[in-house]
């Protein structure tokens, strides 16, 4: 769930005093009441207006959000709206209005896969905490027969002439229903919801790519009052490989070869991201850095594969025997190599300086 600016909506800075902020709502909350301005977006926008006075203006519930703003922690913020939502409830459906079915919340996750899970398609179980329905209450809020009292905040009305403006607004009390409910579910608290760890199985499709959204219907946040559940959002991340490196539909990878291998040329074998063997005719004179291209063996996708991009480097051997030892000298002498320490050089002559 993004998290609402309720500064920017009050348009007000973030370190604004009360008084800042009282301004500020009395001025908009006149300009966009629903009974004043005739414009159709009036309604919702009067609703976000009070929304946001309603937690700006309570010290708690503002330091509480201030934390959230500054965490920019999703998950915190829908508890938090949670804990408010019978108030936005209220002003958003009047006072004494019937309970009308609400879907449930959408849940966005993130959901990382291996190259070889998106390239080849998989798949998985995602775990994930959504709200369902109270199994104690069964959903309703309360245990067995309803029990009410009426509310004695607004004597039943279900309204109360509070705040700044002097029209009759829904009891913050009794959430405009005129009762109080006696006999609360203690598990949910009279939400009717609980937060519960739910799974689902969902198939990966072959070329998914980084950034794609995958949306499993029905899967969100439970709704209220028998409304439709919300759906579930998984956005694609792709994980590191320790061999491939993905750009766009290509794939990179390094291949170190021995030195006759890159002056005399030849073939070898790579792997690739299936898994099985591909051949690579090596060109004589093959230089380290130098790359060769395979089309069609990259990152597989509905529209083709890409390419598989070989960078290739030379192997140096770091401990050689005397037998190869002499053969390199002996290259070192054809190649009329200069400076290349050969049997009787440095180390012989520090040997000999020792054993004087």
């Amino acid at each position: 769930m993004p998290i609402k600016d309720y500064y920017g909506i009050l348009k007000v800075e973030r370190g604004a005093s009360k008084e800042e902020i009282k301004k500020a709502y009395r001025k908009l909350a006149r300009e966009w009441h629903p009974d004043i301005n005739p414009d159709p977006q009036a309604g919702e926008l009067f609703r976000e207006i009070n929304e946001a006075y309603h937690v700006l203006s309570d010290d708690e519930k503002r330091q509480e959000y201030d934390r959230i703003l500054q965490s920019g922690d999703e998950k915190r913020y829908r508890d938090f709206m949670e804990y408010i939502q019978d108030f936005l409830e209220s002003i958003w459906q009047g006072v004494r209005r019937a309970p009308k079915p609400r879907k449930g919340q959408d849940i966005r996750l993130k959901l990382e896969l291996t190259l070889e899970e998106a390239g080849f398609g998989v798949e998985k179980e995602v775990e994930y905490e959504r709200w369902m329905d109270c199994p104690h209450c069964e959903g309703r809020g309360y245990v067995g027969e309803l029990q009410r009292v009426t509310c004695h905040a607004c004597e039943g009305t279900g309204r109360r002439v509070s705040g700044i403006f002097n029209f009759p607004r829904p009891c913050s009390l009794c959430k405009g229903r005129g009762y109080l409910i006696k006999n609360l579910c203690h598990t949910c608290g009279g939400r009717g919801r609980v937060a519960t760890k739910s799974r689902v199985r969902i198939v990966i499709p072959p070329g998914t790519d980084e950034g794609e959204v995958l949306k499993v219907s029905g899967f969100g946040h439970r709704g209220e009052r028998g409304g439709e559940a919300g759906d579930l959002y998984l956005r694609i991340s792709l994980k590191p490989h320790e061999v491939f490196r993905k750009v766009g539909k290509d794939l990179h990878m390094e291949q170190f070869i021995s030195f006759p291998m890159a002056v005399l040329g030849g073939t070898i074998k790579v792997k690739g991201l299936d898994g099985k063997d591909v051949e690579v005719f090596i060109q004589p004179g093959t230089e380290c850095g130098s790359t060769k291209t395979l089309p069609g063996k990259g990152f597989p996708s509905q529209t083709g594969a890409g390419n598989l991009v070989i960078t290739f480097r030379i192997k140096v051997p770091k401990d050689v025997n005397s037998r190869l030892r002499s053969v390199l000298e002996k290259l070192a002498k054809e190649l009329k190599e200069e400076g290349v320490e050969v049997k009787g050089g440095l180390m012989e002559r520090l040997k000999g300086l020792i054993s004087l």
